[in-house]
Protein backbone atom coordinates (compact mmCIF):
# COMPACT_ATOMS: atom_id res chain seq x y z
CA UNK A 1 0.00 0.00 0.00
CA UNK A 2 1.34 3.48 -0.58
CA UNK A 3 2.49 5.08 2.69
CA UNK A 4 0.83 8.39 3.42
CA UNK A 5 2.88 11.47 2.46
CA UNK A 6 3.79 12.23 6.11
CA UNK A 7 4.81 8.71 7.04
CA UNK A 8 7.41 8.07 4.07
CA UNK A 9 10.73 9.18 6.31
CA UNK A 10 9.80 6.46 8.32
CA UNK A 11 11.66 3.39 8.81
CA UNK A 12 9.41 0.07 6.90
CA UNK A 13 7.58 -2.13 9.85
CA UNK A 14 9.70 -4.89 7.88
CA UNK A 15 13.01 -3.16 8.66
CA UNK A 16 12.48 -1.32 12.36
CA UNK A 17 11.28 -5.24 13.38
CA UNK A 18 7.49 -4.71 14.35
CA UNK A 19 6.43 -6.98 11.69
CA UNK A 20 7.82 -9.57 9.30
CA UNK A 21 11.95 -9.80 9.94
CA UNK A 22 14.81 -8.68 12.72
CA UNK A 23 14.75 -5.02 12.75
CA UNK A 24 17.05 -3.17 11.04
CA UNK A 25 18.62 0.52 11.70
CA UNK A 26 18.94 3.11 8.51
CA UNK A 27 22.86 2.76 9.57
CA UNK A 28 23.43 -0.44 9.41
CA UNK A 29 21.41 -0.84 6.01
CA UNK A 30 23.45 1.91 5.09
CA UNK A 31 27.37 0.24 5.88
CA UNK A 32 25.97 -2.90 4.17
CA UNK A 33 25.35 -0.77 0.77
CA UNK A 34 29.01 1.52 1.81
CA UNK A 35 30.34 -2.11 1.45
CA UNK A 36 29.28 -2.52 -1.82
CA UNK A 37 31.29 -0.38 -3.66
CA UNK A 38 32.43 -1.10 -7.44
CA UNK A 39 35.94 0.69 -8.53
CA UNK A 40 36.74 3.53 -10.43
CA UNK A 41 37.43 2.05 -13.26
CA UNK A 42 34.13 0.51 -13.86
CA UNK A 43 32.13 2.72 -17.00
CA UNK A 44 30.31 5.45 -15.49
CA UNK A 45 27.08 3.33 -16.99
CA UNK A 46 27.48 0.36 -14.72
CA UNK A 47 28.41 2.30 -11.61
CA UNK A 48 25.13 4.64 -12.14
CA UNK A 49 23.32 0.93 -12.40
CA UNK A 50 24.88 -0.25 -9.61
CA UNK A 51 24.03 2.70 -7.58
CA UNK A 52 20.76 3.00 -8.26
CA UNK A 53 20.23 -1.20 -6.97
CA UNK A 54 22.58 0.24 -3.81
CA UNK A 55 19.52 3.37 -3.44
CA UNK A 56 16.58 0.95 -4.16
CA UNK A 57 17.66 -0.90 -1.14
CA UNK A 58 15.76 1.37 0.83
CA UNK A 59 14.92 1.59 4.87
CA UNK A 60 11.65 3.24 4.11
CA UNK A 61 10.18 0.73 1.67
CA UNK A 62 10.29 -3.13 2.22
CA UNK A 63 8.41 -2.93 -1.66
CA UNK A 64 11.50 -1.73 -2.97
CA UNK A 65 13.69 -4.44 -1.99
CA UNK A 66 12.14 -6.35 -4.64
CA UNK A 67 12.84 -3.67 -7.28
CA UNK A 68 16.75 -3.55 -6.08
CA UNK A 69 16.62 -7.09 -6.69
CA UNK A 70 15.64 -7.13 -9.91
CA UNK A 71 17.46 -4.47 -10.86
CA UNK A 72 20.87 -6.34 -9.81
CA UNK A 73 20.84 -8.72 -12.83
CA UNK A 74 20.54 -5.96 -15.49
CA UNK A 75 23.82 -4.03 -13.34
CA UNK A 76 25.34 -7.66 -14.14
CA UNK A 77 24.74 -8.35 -17.18
CA UNK A 78 25.37 -4.41 -18.25
CA UNK A 79 28.46 -4.87 -16.62
CA UNK A 80 29.54 -8.15 -18.56
CA UNK A 81 28.35 -6.54 -22.00
CA UNK A 82 30.80 -3.44 -21.27
CA UNK A 83 33.67 -6.05 -20.08
CA UNK A 84 33.32 -8.78 -22.99
CA UNK A 85 30.25 -7.90 -25.07
CA UNK A 86 32.13 -7.00 -28.35
CA UNK A 87 33.60 -10.92 -28.28
CA UNK A 88 29.70 -11.29 -29.73
CA UNK A 89 29.13 -8.78 -32.01
CA UNK A 90 28.15 -10.05 -35.00
CA UNK A 91 26.52 -13.13 -34.49
CA UNK A 92 22.68 -13.52 -35.54
CA UNK A 93 20.33 -16.58 -35.20
CA UNK A 94 19.00 -18.48 -38.15
CA UNK A 95 16.89 -15.34 -39.27
CA UNK A 96 20.08 -13.38 -39.64
CA UNK A 97 18.86 -11.22 -36.49
CA UNK A 98 21.49 -10.18 -33.92
CA UNK A 99 21.59 -12.84 -31.43
CA UNK A 100 23.36 -10.89 -28.44
CA UNK A 101 24.94 -13.28 -25.64
CA UNK A 102 22.68 -14.15 -22.80
CA UNK A 103 23.67 -13.91 -18.69
CA UNK A 104 24.40 -17.19 -18.46
CA UNK A 105 27.14 -17.42 -21.26
CA UNK A 106 28.64 -13.84 -20.39
CA UNK A 107 28.93 -15.36 -17.03
CA UNK A 108 30.19 -18.46 -18.19
CA UNK A 109 32.41 -16.77 -20.65
CA UNK A 110 34.05 -14.56 -18.29
CA UNK A 111 34.59 -17.46 -15.89
CA UNK A 112 36.26 -19.32 -18.45
CA UNK A 113 38.68 -16.25 -19.45
CA UNK A 114 39.53 -15.81 -16.04
CA UNK A 115 38.27 -12.41 -15.84
CA UNK A 116 36.04 -13.29 -12.66
CA UNK A 117 36.42 -16.07 -9.85
CA UNK A 118 33.10 -15.58 -8.22
CA UNK A 119 30.54 -18.54 -7.77
CA UNK A 120 28.20 -18.23 -10.68
CA UNK A 121 26.19 -21.45 -10.79
CA UNK A 122 22.66 -20.06 -9.18
CA UNK A 123 22.74 -16.31 -10.71
CA UNK A 124 21.21 -17.41 -13.61
CA UNK A 125 17.92 -19.04 -12.41
CA UNK A 126 17.72 -15.94 -9.89
CA UNK A 127 18.18 -13.30 -12.46
CA UNK A 128 14.70 -15.50 -14.25
CA UNK A 129 12.85 -15.55 -10.54
CA UNK A 130 13.18 -12.12 -10.52
CA UNK A 131 12.92 -11.09 -14.34
CA UNK A 132 9.58 -13.31 -14.95
CA UNK A 133 7.26 -12.87 -11.86
CA UNK A 134 7.87 -14.54 -8.43
CA UNK A 135 5.99 -14.52 -5.45
CA UNK A 136 9.05 -15.35 -3.39
CA UNK A 137 9.21 -13.36 -0.16
CA UNK A 138 12.47 -11.59 -0.50
CA UNK A 139 14.30 -10.90 2.58
CA UNK A 140 17.17 -8.27 3.35
CA UNK A 141 19.88 -11.02 3.87
CA UNK A 142 18.65 -13.21 0.86
CA UNK A 143 18.85 -9.58 -1.62
CA UNK A 144 22.13 -8.35 -0.05
CA UNK A 145 24.17 -12.40 -0.30
CA UNK A 146 22.88 -12.39 -4.09
CA UNK A 147 23.86 -8.27 -4.16
CA UNK A 148 27.41 -8.83 -2.79
CA UNK A 149 27.79 -11.84 -4.95
CA UNK A 150 27.18 -9.38 -8.19
CA UNK A 151 29.17 -6.42 -6.84
CA UNK A 152 32.14 -9.01 -6.30
CA UNK A 153 31.72 -9.80 -9.99
CA UNK A 154 31.80 -6.52 -11.18
CA UNK A 155 34.48 -5.53 -8.93
CA UNK A 156 36.10 -8.85 -10.53
CA UNK A 157 35.73 -7.55 -14.28
CA UNK A 158 36.95 -3.83 -13.83
CA UNK A 159 39.70 -4.47 -11.17
CA UNK A 160 42.43 -1.93 -12.28
CA UNK A 161 45.42 -3.65 -13.45
CA UNK A 162 48.64 -4.54 -10.84
CA UNK A 163 51.28 -1.58 -11.62
CA UNK A 164 54.46 -2.89 -12.17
Amino acid sequence: MLKRAEDLTKADPFFAGTVGFVGSRLDELHLDMLACDIPETAPESVRRAHDAVRHAYSYFSYDLLTVAAAQTFPCLELALRERIGAQFVGRVDKRGKPRPAMLDELLRTAKAQSLIQSEIDYLSHMRNTFMHGSDIVLNPPMFLTTFQIVTAIIRELFAPLPRG
